[in-house]
Order: C-alpha cells, then sequence, then structure tokens
C-alpha cells in the first residue's frame, strides 16, 4: 500500500523547512520551539532535498549530443581526417601532439 503525500502538509513543511534555514538554530533547538521530533524533522527534510533535486533534474536541460564523423586511417604514414564539408587534413604518424590538438579543437567546438 503507496502513501500519498497531503499538499498541504507538504507546503507547511516546505515553510518550516525554510524557517530552519533562516534560523540560524541547531536541529534540536529548532525541533523544540516547532514542537516536532527531530527524526521527523530530518525525515522531511530529506524528502523535501530529494524532491527540490528531482525537480531540478527534470528541469535541467539536456545537453545536445556532439556529432563526429567517422575518421579513416588511410596509410600508417599519416592520419588522414576527411569532414563532412569534403576538406581533408593529413597529420603525419609521428606528430601525436596534433592529432592531440585537433581531437580537442574538435571537441571543444561541439560542446555549447
Amino acid at each position: 500500500m503507496s502513501r500519498h503525500s497531503d499538499p498541504r502538509k507538504t507546503a507547511a513543511w516546505e515553510r518550516r523547512i525554510a524557517r530552519f534555514s533562516d534560523s540560524g538554530l541547531t536541529v534540536t533547538r529548532f525541533c523544540g520551539r516547532e514542537g516536532v521530533s527531530i527524526a521527523t524533522f530530518h525525515s522531511r527534510q530529506r524528502k523535501h532535498r530529494d524532491a527540490s533535486a528531482a525537480e531540478a533534474a527534470l528541469s535541467t536541460p539536456a545537453l545536445p549530443v556532439a556529432r563526429f564523423d567517422p575518421v579513416e586511417v588511410v596509410s600508417r604514414q599519416a592520419v588522414t581526417i576527411r569532414f563532412a564539408s569534403g576538406a581533408v587534413m593529413e597529420i603525419p604518424e609521428d606528430r601525436e601532439d596534433l592529432v592531440k590538438a585537433v581531437a580537442s579543437a574538435l571537441a571543444s567546438e561541439a560542446q555549447p
């Protein structure tokens, strides 16, 4: 059997948690003043935090997926990159630093 939360109670607890955040009090002192148990307070605080995190995750826009065209190595003496535009780049195989630089530049261009 699942338990459904009462929206009024949820709203009341959200206000209570906000008051606690603004109070500067310890949990023990705040709960004593509010007349709630520490265990209940921690349970509700955790539910509030989890719900807030879930809501934030749903509202965060998805990042675009980077798309790379296939790279074809046509010889052992050079790395050849054929771009979708038709451009071709050849990098000598002994220039690993250039291969890394090109890959890094392409990756950074794909990021938003």
